[in-house]
């Protein structure tokens, strides 16, 4: 079966990894990206130093291009719902046509998985149509709010978050 993570890299920072992160890194074959244009291409180029830094063994970078979102839409729900089955198209075919039924593939998501992006969402969604099969594993990153506590030296217990949250 087809092995798929889903791997938190931290608030933009290399350092940031977990040791989680970068053992799930060391053993993939694929490395999923998604082209999200010239305005993000720094973004993309963090993900392959990652890559390149981590791991040490053949691997192959799958790209696709981001499918365009209305950024103007009467319902944005529905907007959004629209663009994630798009992205979920890609994913299907990315993970079925990219990776073999014994390999491990992933996608690089900042921050944590769980909170912040839709990866998951549009995972959920491919594995929803049953046109490709796969296992997940998601990894969990070191997110901007916990960053920004660690820099700011706040402490346990929750007055030290109260302070934290105050600046976002």
């Amino acid at each position: 079966m087809r092995k798929l993570s889903v791997i938190g890299i931290g608030a933009g920072n290399p350092d940031y990894l977990t040791l989680q992160a970068v053992k799930a890194l060391q053993d993939l074959d694929v490395v999923f990206l998604i082209d999200k244009g010239d305005d993000k291409s720094a973004l993309m180029q963090l993900r392959k130093d990652i890559c390149e830094r981590h791991i040490y063994k053949p691997y192959r970078i799958v790209e696709a291009k981001d499918p365009e979102r209305d950024r103007a839409p009467v319902s944005y729900e529905k907007a959004v719902g629209d663009w994630h089955d798009k992205r979920a198209a890609i994913y299907a075919a990315m993970i079925r046509d990219e990776l073999k039924e014994d390999q491990r593939g992933a996608f690089l998501v900042w921050g944590d998985p769980c909170l912040y992006d839709s990866t998951l969402r549009i995972l959920d969604r491919v594995a929803a149509t049953g046109t490709v099969a796969f296992e997940i594993e998601v990894i969990p990153g070191i997110t901007s709010a916990i960053a920004a506590a660690a820099s700011s030296a706040l402490s346990w217990p929750a007055p030290a978050w109260i302070r934290c949250w105050r600046y976002f």
